[in-house]
């Protein structure tokens, strides 16, 4: 650091330069190894004189009184020249209450510990010093000038805030990884992630997606983007009603702007608005770049192999600035966005061809049955995972009799659905051969083996004439009965292990059949846990409240809306519910001549 002199005020021309006065030393003629030692005052100069640190004296009106070697090769100030001048003239660009602190030991007597003085900073940065300033006395006790002891520890400073920075780096880093990786709900997700990052490292961050990948090489005549999400640090005001209407799904054109070559040419860019205030842009970025004074940006391209997404911007405004390093952090957090967004759109892909896919297995309709009134419901899982592996299936056998069939495949997305359309493809094959319910899930267990998954299934089949209901159950919750005087039963006995646990259950006796009254006015519920079980209430709980619903229910319709809208269906709540509900008819009438049969089965839609 360096200064120049002010002129120099007018002062005893003995000020001019430090005088230590010596002592004679003691006359003695025998010293040892011939030696002679140092007066203590001597000893004392050489130790200020000489010292690594820096040591200055102001007196009661800070001029220098004294200055070591140190303190002249810091400010690169002859001693001779600074002794005698008032310290504050020398450097104006300290941190004014700096000279007050002095001014405190003057008065008050007491040592400041550790005090960093900062000069403002130059070509090289700011210098900071840390300093102990004590008070000198004289002879009679009175403080006539004060002691400062200073070291630079400038660059200490600085690796302490690059150590800093690095640590902020990864924390923000670690912090973004959590949220990209905890939903795969896109637009959630992405909001998190620049709330984290305003204000951490940016001032107003904004992301922009092109409606389809832009392909490595091609530079489209016009390059359209979309606000997928932005954010401003609580500092910075409330956009004016003119630049409102910049909200998320705006579309606009960066023809020809700095964002545009950052997707086109795949590389990162930092901005420096104060030296490129009027960069060609879109009018929207213009205005709010102008209106929160934003003095630089950094834009990396969000990338997933030989393609871009699109682009994300940091800015910073006001007296905050990036520089190159900054680019590092950018680039790392466009990296882990880029690929939460192709994650999330992988799954989206595969979540509506697995929907798809089950939507087109499940009965579009149910055939009108003259015993038997039916009503069922579907509705997909809505905590954001995936498809689940439910079915229901409705067959008529020959003698009026009807097959009735529930399932669940254990898992999640496409590979579930496709399993549950084998089985239930498999199921409706073997009803054809009109197998006894036993035998049948005996087959359809073998199935599950060969496909290496787990399901479980209620195969039950209703026989108008003797009016009962047989069926075999495996691993399936089992059904409730609610007879003609409100009696609401589960019935069990014909438990059986889960399709494709183990190759023992290929044995005859693995699975077995339960034969029950089923006389008209009963109520029958085929249901999947989804129905009775969520994150607020345990299947217990829930298969009592469904026997209840259906024993205080008049309409099937109803009672099916009533019981999925029992239970909790918010975030965390991650599997399908499937409900059949099923009614007995009295007997058939003789017909009447001249009538057609009466029609009295229902068509219910799938309900999502």
């Amino acid at each position: 650091m360096t200064s120049t002199p002010p002129p120099e005020p007018d002062r005893p021309t003995a000020g001019r330069r430090r005088q230590t006065s010596v002592p004679p030393a003691p006359a003695t003629a025998d010293w040892p190894h011939g030696a002679r030692p140092l007066p203590d005052l001597e000893l004392l100069a050489q130790m200020f004189d000489n010292a690594p640190i820096i040591f200055s004296v102001l007196d009661r009106d800070l001029r220098v009184r004294a200055v070591n070697q140190a303190w002249s090769r810091a400010t690169g100030i002859p001693i001779d020249h600074a002794v005698g001048t008032r310290t504050p003239d020398w450097y104006p660009d300290v941190d004014p209450g700096h000279w007050t602190r002095l001014r405190y030991v003057l008065n008050n007597g007491r040592v400041i510990h550790d005090d960093v003085v900062a000069k403002h900073p130059g070509r090289d940065g700011p210098r900071l010093w840390r300093m102990t300033a004590y008070p000198l006395r004289d002879a009679a006790g009175d403080i006539t000038a004060v002691g400062v002891a200073a070291v630079d520890v400038t660059e200490e400073c600085r690796a302490q805030a690059e150590r800093d920075r690095v640590l902020r780096q990864l924390r923000l880093l670690s912090q973004a990884s959590r949220i990209l990786g905890a939903s795969l709900d896109l637009s959630r997700t992405l909001q998190e992630l620049v709330r984290l990052v305003v204000p951490e490292f940016a001032d107003v961050c904004g992301l922009m997606l092109a409606d389809r990948p832009v392909a490595l090489g091609s530079e489209p005549r016009r390059l359209l983007m979309r606000w997928v999400v932005w954010e401003r640090s609580p500092h910075l005001p409330d956009l004016p009603a003119e630049l409102a209407r910049m909200n998320v799904n705006t579309e606009v054109d960066v023809t020809g702007s700095p964002f545009a070559a950052v997707i086109t040419r795949r590389r990162p860019t930092l901005i420096d608005r104060t030296r490129h205030p009027r960069l060609p842009g879109p009018e929207e970025l213009q205005h709010l770049t102008r209106f929160y004074r934003i003095r630089s940006t950094i834009a990396v391209p969000l990338l997933v192999g030989m393609e871009c997404l699109g682009c994300v911007a940091f800015s910073v405004a006001g007296a905050r600035r990036y520089s190159e390093r900054d680019i590092e952090t950018a680039m790392e957090l466009g990296g882990r966005i880029a690929a939460a967004i192709a994650n999330a759109r992988a799954y989206e892909l595969q979540q509506t061809a697995a929907i798809t896919l089950q939507r087109a297995l499940l009965p579009r309709e149910i055939p009108p049955l003259p015993d038997l009134e039916l009503v069922w419901r579907y509705h997909a899982g809505s905590g954001g995972t995936e498809v689940g592996g439910d079915w229901i299936d409705v067959l008529p056998l020959s003698a009026g009799r009807v097959a009735l069939v529930i399932g669940d495949v254990m898992g999640h997305g496409l590979s579930a659905a496709s399993a549950m359309g084998e089985l239930r493809a498999a199921s409706r094959t073997l009803t054809l051969l009109e197998l006894p319910p036993a035998e049948c899930v005996r087959k359809l267990n073998a199935i599950a083996l060969g496909l290496n998954t787990i399901a479980s299934v209620i195969y039950a089949v209703f026989d108008p004439g003797p009016r009962t209901l047989t069926f075999t159950n495996a691993g399936h919750l089992p059904p409730a009965m609610i007879r003609p005087d409100g009696t609401a039963t589960l019935l069990d006995g014909a438990d059986g292990i889960l399709l494709g646990v183990a190759e023992c259950a290929t044995a005859d006796n693995a699975f077995t059949e339960r034969r029950f009254p089923f006389p008209p006015g009963s109520t029958l519920a085929l249901y999947t846990d989804g129905v009775v079980e969520s994150p607020t209430l345990d299947v217990s709980e829930g298969s009592r409240r469904l026997m209840r619903v259906l024993a205080e229910a008049d309409d099937l319709g109803s009672a099916a809306d009533r019981l999925l809208a029992l239970y909790d269906r918010g975030a965390g709540y991650d599997d399908d519910a499937s409900l059949l509900l099923v009614r007995a008819h009295p007997a058939r009438q003789p017909a009447v001549p001249g009538r057609g049969p009466r029609r009295t089965g229902r068509r219910v839609s799938t309900r999502r």
